[in-house]
């Protein structure tokens, strides 16, 4: 009787990491996902054929898919929602791009029912928003669960946004920020349905339990720390960074107010002119309009693959991450293994905090900026916080990751069960 896990996502998040793990343990019997970078494959090899412009920037795109440490043969890979979904959400179509990827979920669970059928395992590990209809296939076939639950719950996401919004409504692409309860719902279902929960941090966990939430699932939750990709980000002493120059800040991910990319903005933009410089490097998700104020002042980057983030890091000083709502963040665990300060929210992992950075007592304009100012006028504490970071990041390898997942499935999936 195989006692293999199936790991499955229409995207990526940190899926590849989870079947990494299972592989290196020996327990992975595949890995479902839609989109997975290989160069002899269709459509991959038509890239050379492509003009120079567009080439550049769908070999960006699907070097974000690419995971080298994963053996092709475990790989199963089906549907076409999520090409269209990245290419609506590309163009700023965020709300077209949200239905195609409720439909790609549907479509992309009926193939991971019909492969749990053709090739069976004993858990099947998904993530959410994608995995309700897979767990009730699982559930009719006595298959264990696990829901790896990648950013809180949405109800407290509604709830803290909607404050937010009233007071920066021009950083919000639109109105319909705001979580529907068809999703809601549907997390709900995956909550129930899961034998299991996983998360990456205290805070993830604490917004599934908040009374707005599902304090009753307290028994399901485990936390997980996540890891850092050890191909791409390798921890060792941090580059040598000139402490006569400005301060380089770096902001990585998804610039959009869950992100508190207005309050860093807002907070930039009070400093005085030659004291640093500010890279984002990521989806930009405010109005043009809007950015516009701020473009002149900063530097911005669109999205690149993993294997380039990490030189952006290594040229910047200091991460900043004022985030409102996550789950667990990995970008800060990569900074870390570049050897680059932390300046982040406290609604995030918070293992760089206090030897790598500092964490903001509050969330406002006022508050980024005296952090930001601290980093600049405290250039030895600066040092010191970059000196700190890749050994704080030798505990977020694969190899750690991998034992605590297989520790996880042990307590899932005794070998006497």
């Amino acid at each position: 009787m195989t006692r293999n896990v199936g790991v499955f996502h229409p995207g990526t998040q940190h899926s590849w990491q989870t079947a990494r793990a299972l592989q290196g343990g020996g327990r992975l019997g595949w890995y479902a996902t839609s989109i997975f970078y290989r160069a002899n494959h269709w459509p991959y090899r038509a890239l050379p054929y492509l003009p120079e412009k567009l080439r550049e920037r769908m070999t960006a795109e699907f070097g974000r898919f690419y995971h080298p440490s994963l053996a092709p043969d475990v790989v199963r890979t089906f549907g076409f929602h999520e090409w269209l979904e990245r290419g609506f959400s590309r163009a700023g179509f965020r709300r077209l791009a949200a239905r195609v990827n409720i439909a790609g979920n549907t479509t992309f669970a009926k193939s991971v029912c019909g492969l749990m059928a053709r090739e069976p395992v004993a858990a099947v590990w998904g993530y959410d928003t994608s995995s309700a209809d897979v767990f009730a296939f699982a559930k009719e076939r006595g298959i264990v669960r696990i829901l790896d639950k990648t950013i809180g719950d949405p109800r407290v996401y509604n709830a803290l946004m909607k404050d937010i919004y009233a007071e920066y409504k021009p950083f919000f692409s639109s109105p319909n920020f705001a979580v529907p309860q068809s999703v809601i719902d549907l997390q709900d279902r995956e909550y129930t349905l899961a034998d299991g929960i996983v998360v990456g941090s205290d805070f993830c966990r604490d917004t599934i339990l908040d009374p707005l939430a599902r304090p009753d699932l307290a028994g399901k939750i485990d936390v997980l720390p996540y890891c850092y990709d050890d191909v791409f980000f390798q921890p060792g002493p941090p580059p040598p960074r000139p402490t006569n120059r400005p301060v380089r800040f770096l902001f990585l991910g998804q610039a959009g107010p869950r992100k508190g990319i207005h309050l860093l903005l807002k907070a930039f933009a009070r400093l005085p002119r030659n004291a640093a410089t500010l890279t984002i490097v990521g989806q930009l998700q405010v109005p043009a309009a809007t950015f516009r104020q701020y473009s002149d002042l900063v530097t911005l980057i669109s999205t690149v693959p993993r294997s380039a983030v990490a030189d952006y890091l290594r040229e910047s000083d200091c991460l900043v991450f004022p985030t409102f709502f996550e789950g667990s963040p990995i970008t800060i665990y990569e900074a870390l293994a570049c050897g680059c300060a932390i300046i982040q929210s406290k609604n995030s992992n918070l293992d760089a905090i206090p030897k790598a950075g500092l964490a903001l007592e509050q969330l406002d304009e006022d508050s980024v900026y005296a952090a930001l100012m601290y980093a600049i006028d405290n250039r030895d504490v600066l040092q010191s916080w970059q000196h700190a970071a890749p050994a704080i990041a030798e505990g977020f390898t694969i190899a750690a990751y991998q034992k605590a997942v297989m520790a996880y499935l042990d307590k899932m999936l005794p070998a006497n069960g």
